[in-house]
């Protein structure tokens, strides 16, 4: 791994820049690899875009996916009576959805959903790419103004959203946020580290709206709250901190850590069925950690090798989509 800090400052661009870079045409889905939850509460997050999976607007001349073009139309009315909706820097062309929305608008996306992957994300993304790409009028946007309109764009889905998700799936690179909330460009690349990332499909989905808000109501709680700032933070930011700074040893340390305050204090968030893999999974030197706000989806597991993860993944019988 790399000895170097792997991080800058996020430089904005033009938007017509953004749109020549192909911006605006399919949008992936991401892997908040650090910061599922602690990103609300002062945590650092690192998150990566997955281009195994994507979508991106399309009119559904079949009538095959009345679904999708439904839910697009309760965020067509959500947006016109919501008052946050004028909070936003970037105002929607309502009126041109409505047009599209009549010619039967829907997102073609593989991105599974309730899976910790960013489906509503990169949703978001596609639709204010579309929608709302004729209010900057050729002025740079900064990655702070997006995170504040797509927090409260993606916050119709989920109650409260950090607005992360879909600032991945529009700038479509890694990002870091870091404890003052400041966004920079993660300059990580998991096909050239020396780690082994893979996913592990829990076999049912999560809803992540009322484990955010269960997360949030556990601060209620002074020893949750007091562990939280004491363990769970450190842990997180030095898993992140030496990812980046390629300190492998070290990583691995905080991942213990962050591993084992996921399994005392977030075992709502984890199904039933892992919580003995993930701890068992400890003494062979594989590492599974949320993935996103967990409650089913994809579970990541991290390992030092492609080997060991493999040889693993073979003996308890458990299915991997290799990240790299």
């Amino acid at each position: 791994m790399r000895n170097s800090p792997e991080y800058e400052d996020l430089k904005p661009l033009p938007f017509g820049e953004r749109l020549e870079r192909g911006f605006a045409v399919s949008f992936n889905s991401k892997l908040l690899l650090f910061g599922e939850y602690g990103l609300l509460f002062g945590a650092k997050a690192l998150s990566v875009p997955f281009g195994r999976f994507s979508g991106f607007i399309d009119f559904d001349t079949e009538h095959t996916h009345q679904e999708s073009s439904t839910e697009i139309r309760k965020f067509y009315e959500h947006l016109k009576t919501d008052a946050d909706s004028h909070k936003l820097h970037f105002s929607f062309d309502l009126e041109k959805l409505e047009i599209d929305l009549e010619r039967r608008l829907y997102f073609n996306s593989n991105i599974p959903q309730q899976y910790g992957v960013g489906s509503s994300g990169a949703l978001v993304a596609a639709l204010f790419s579309r929608y709302a790409a004729g209010s900057v009028s050729g002025n740079e946007l900064t990655p702070e103004l997006l995170k504040v309109d797509f927090s409260i764009l993606e916050s119709y889905f989920h109650g409260k959203s950090s607005g992360i998700d879909p600032l991945i799936s529009f700038l479509n690179r890694p990002l870091l946020i870091d404890s003052k909330k400041m966004i920079k460009h993660a300059k990580i690349n998991l096909d050239e580290t020396d780690l082994s990332f893979a996913l592990i499909d829990t076999g049912t989905t999560g809803a992540t709206g009322p484990l955010v808000q269960h997360f949030i109501e556990s601060f209620n709680i002074p020893e949750f709250k007091l562990a939280f700032g004491k363990q769970f933070i450190p842990a997180n930011n030095g898993c992140i901190e030496s990812l980046l700074n390629g300190n492998q040893q070290n990583f691995f340390l905080f991942l213990d850590q962050l591993i084992h305050f996921q399994l005392q204090h977030f075992r709502r968030m984890i199904p039933g069925d892992f919580h003995a893999v993930i701890s068992e999974a400890l003494s062979e030197k594989i590492y599974i950690k949320l993935l996103g706000s967990g409650g089913g989806g994809f579970l990541l597991a991290i390992s030092a090798t492609k080997n060991s993860l493999k040889n693993w993944a073979d003996k308890n019988k458990i299915g991997l989509l290799m990240v790299n």
